[in-house]
């Protein structure tokens, strides 16, 4: 079960007008995204059936996620916004991870 996300009650998180962007390329996932003046970035990721976690702080666009990921596995990814007292103030909506045109590994005789 996923824990609940606790955001201060002076300023509550809402999702943000910037668009998270996600690709595939070859060396990993690149998500982009804006951040807002006076707000820092937390990059979190999860996997099915998992909680999700924090892969970067003060993050920069574009950020390249290199993690290998098991076989099949279909992340889904986060921006969480702080202001600079640490409040969680705005998020992303969460975008997956889904290859669905990519093989799931390199058929050489296609390349022709």
């Amino acid at each position: 079960m996923n824990a609940p996300l606790l955001l201060s009650s002076a300023a509550p998180a809402t999702r943000t007008q910037a668009p998270l962007q996600l690709y595939l390329v070859p060396a990993g996932r690149r998500l982009d995204f804006t951040t807002p003046p006076g707000q820092y970035a937390y990059v979190y990721r999860r996997l099915p059936q998992q909680a999700w976690q924090c892969i970067a702080q003060n993050a920069c666009s574009p950020f390249l996620d290199r993690t290998a990921l098991p076989m099949g596995a279909v992340p889904e990814y986060q921006v969480r916004y702080r202001n600079a007292a640490g409040t969680i103030v705005a998020l992303s909506t969460p975008v997956q991870a889904i290859p669905a045109s990519l093989p799931a590994s390199p058929n050489w005789t296609s390349l022709r």
